[in-house]
């Protein structure tokens, strides 16, 4: 029996070592293998990575700083003299010009051209069927605006390498000998950057209609997109070219009369303005209302702003009007606003959009007003007042000053009363049994002149001249009240409503004591006609009881009167025999 060789434990565990090594070296092997062959294919497929990496380098090193050129779309150089810095502002132009609107134009809901607006996705493609405006597509054009590389890209750098050595000589050669069309080629796209940036201009609905629930709220639904410049103790405003407009004009196109949501406004740099532009020259002062510049009240307040503006800034005066109601041009306002404005600025025409076609008008400086007084200090719109008046009393050529120091024969202080009357809705249910009540109170005050009037046969130089000579205005609630701002300051007011406004007309009903509060008025007090029982037709229906008992007249309770006339006259005597006279000198 053939004998069986024996391995002892200690020569197995050697041998099952050396196995393992074997096995480890095997895989190691392999891992280095496969990091060689990765090596060779990156090599492969990237064969330049390394010499622009080092081009770049060498380049920034030969410098101490990177520098650069500029390309157009194609690669090819479009500036490589001194005219880098045009080409830095045309694209910062550019780039400032983006303007983000609306994914949803609620603009086009009401209007009658619904789908002038368009609006494009990332790729450039309309998003919103109808026509284009010019400027919508900004986004494609942009997509063309100049680009800018490291001048240590390998075509211009000076690479280690003989070839690009001698290509780098070659193209600075070849720049050389063509200086001239260089220039030719710069001022070219200078062209194009100027073309490019003309197009940038996009035009927004000038009425918002996203905001027409809060239009009087905000930066209102006028012009919503741009931000209000405020200044201490003064109204609100916006100013073009500015730095906030980056030195951009104000472009309006307000064609269409009827729907401020058809009209629209846009900035442009006067370089590269839309090409149907009409630059209109000067200071152009624009004013925005909510309600109606022919409403006395509604009117002097869109008005007012300007005056204080003027002011601070050298009474400067504007060259035209420009002036909106809810977004629509208006050519006019009514004959009482129009001699307020001419006493202060003189003869100054209102533009007419309509004329201009479809074309916009850009203006070289534009002041925008559309928040009334705003912000406005209070000492500051005394001051406001003061000038519109001082300016009225010269423009009917009366002293501007006042009345002065206005005494009787005996050296007694005249107390001049005046009833201003009206017609029609809120007139005086008895203005006769009204005028006997304030006659006999006058008459227990010496020195008491009581004058009588119809605010509707007044011109405006008649209603300048007999409330500058007036220290009490009595009068029904309405826009003849808006003449208490050719008073003196401190005179006195009292106002009579119609029974149902106080309960039914709401906030605005005080209008007329906010403006006396402002003109630098004593308006202590007013009078409601009692409402003893609600007889609207429906009584469960708010809105419709005040269109019952809005163009009510107003009645009247003789004891009342009586009392009140007489307590106010007794003030105003007190007043006129203790205070001096607040002169009013025109600052401008």
């Amino acid at each position: 029996m053939a004998s069986q060789m024996k391995i002892s434990p200690r020569t197995f565990s050697k041998q099952k070592s050396s196995s393992k090594i074997l096995k480890i070296l095997k895989y190691v092997s392999l891992l280095l293998l496969v990091i060689f062959l990765s090596h060779v294919l990156i090599s492969a497929m990237y064969p330049s990575s390394r010499s622009k990496s080092d081009s770049i380098s060498d380049s920034h090193s030969d410098s101490g700083t990177p520098s650069w050129i500029f390309t157009n779309r194609h690669g090819e150089v479009i500036n490589n003299t001194i005219e880098n810095s045009r080409t830095d502002t045309f694209i910062s132009k550019i780039r400032d010009s983006v303007n983000f609107l609306p994914y949803i134009d609620l603009s086009s809901s009401t209007s009658d051209t619904s789908g002038i607006w368009a609006f494009f996705n990332e790729q450039g493609e309309s998003i919103e069927n109808g026509k284009s405006w010019k400027g919508k597509t900004l986004l494609s054009r942009l997509r063309d605006s100049v680009t800018s590389i490291p001048r240590g890209d390998i075509s211009t750098s000076s690479a280690s390498s003989d070839s690009s050595s001698d290509h780098t000589t070659a193209s600075e050669a070849s720049l050389d000998q063509s200086g001239e069309e260089a220039r030719n080629s710069d001022d070219a796209e200078m062209k194009r950057l100027m073309s490019r940036l003309r197009d940038s201009v996009t035009f927004l609905p000038l009425k918002d209609l996203r905001y027409a629930d809060t239009a009087m709220e905000g930066n209102t639904w006028f012009m919503s997109s741009l931000n209000d410049t405020y200044e201490e103790n003064e109204a609100e405003y916006l100013y073009f070219p500015s730095n906030k407009s980056n030195g951009r004009l104000l472009c309006i196109n307000a064609s269409v009369g009827r729907d401020g949501a058809e009209n629209s406004y846009a900035l442009a740099w006067p370089e590269s303005l839309p090409e149907s532009a009409k630059l209109m020259k000067g200071l152009t002062f624009i004013s925005y209302t909510y309600y109606d510049f022919a409403n006395l009240w509604h009117g002097l307040s869109a008005f007012a702003p300007f005056v204080g503006w003027s002011m601070k800034h050298g009474c400067a005066k504007p060259t035209r009007w420009s002036i909106f109601q809810q977004g629509s041009p208006q050519t006019k306002t009514g004959a009482w606003l129009q001699n307020i404005m001419q006493g202060s600025f003189g003869d100054i025409p209102i533009a007419n959009f309509r004329e201009s076609g479809d074309k916009p008008y850009c203006f070289e400086k534009a002041l925008v007003m559309r928040h009334d007084l705003g912000h406005m200090a209070l000492k500051k719109k005394h001051k406001v007042y003061k000038q519109i008046r001082c300016n009225a009393r010269s423009f009917c050529d009366l002293n501007p000053e006042g009345k002065g120091q206005d005494l009787n024969e005996k050296g007694v202080p005249n107390i001049r009363l005046t009833l201003l009357m009206r017609r029609g809705t809120r007139a005086f249910k008895d203005p006769v049994a009204v005028t006997e009540i304030f006659r006999k109170e006058c008459v227990k005050i010496e020195g008491c002149i009581l004058k009588v009037a119809q605010s509707n046969d007044l011109s405006f130089c008649d209603q300048v001249k007999l409330l500058t000579y007036t220290d009490i205005l009595a009068s029904p609630h309405g826009a003849q009240l808006t003449n208490m701002i050719f008073m003196d300051k401190n005179s006195t007011v009292m106002e009579f409503y119609p029974k149902g406004w106080l309960k039914f007309a709401g906030l605005g009903q005080y209008c007329l004591q906010w403006l006396a509060m402002e003109a630098g008025m004593e308006h202590p007090e007013a009078w409601w006609e009692t409402l003893d029982k609600l007889d609207c037709p429906t009584p469960q229906d708010k809105y419709r009881c005040w269109q019952f008992y809005k163009y009510g007249k107003v009645g009247h309770n003789e004891t009342y009167f009586s009392e009140w006339a007489r307590t106010i006259l007794n003030k105003v005597k007190l007043r006129k025999q203790e205070s001096s006279i607040d002169l009013d000198t025109c600052t401008c």
